[in-house]
């Protein structure tokens, strides 16, 4: 195969993964009183290291757990821990990266 046509595959096999452990959510009326944030805003330099540093590494590790995700399909369809491996190996990494507000990092310590 040519290289063109290997990160294609991987591509889609990404996307049917992904497509197919998303959760739709709906949201109940919303107030009419505004509700204040419980998060403090980061600061620029946490925001710019999460840019920098914390995104590029999910990435990678998105990429990784697609790759890990591939090579245990076989083992885990037997077992019938395909979702759990696809929730540690593809979801979790995927979520750190694109989901979470940039600044903010899971089980940081919060100022008091």
């Amino acid at each position: 195969m040519q290289p063109k046509s290997i990160f294609l595959v991987y591509a889609l096999a990404l996307a049917l993964v992904l497509t197919g452990s998303q959760s739709v959510w709906a949201e109940g009326p919303k107030t009419s009183m505004p509700q204040q944030t419980a998060e403090p805003i980061p600061d620029g330099g946490i925001m710019l290291a999460d840019i920098l540093i914390a995104r590029p590494i999910g990435i990678a590790a998105c990429a990784v757990g697609l790759v890990g995700t591939i090579i245990a399909l076989p083992f885990a369809a037997f077992s019938g821990g395909m979702d759990a491996v696809t929730e540690r190996l593809v979801a979790e990494p995927f979520e750190y990266t694109f989901q979470r507000p940039v600044g903010q990092f899971p089980g940081e310590l919060t100022p008091r």
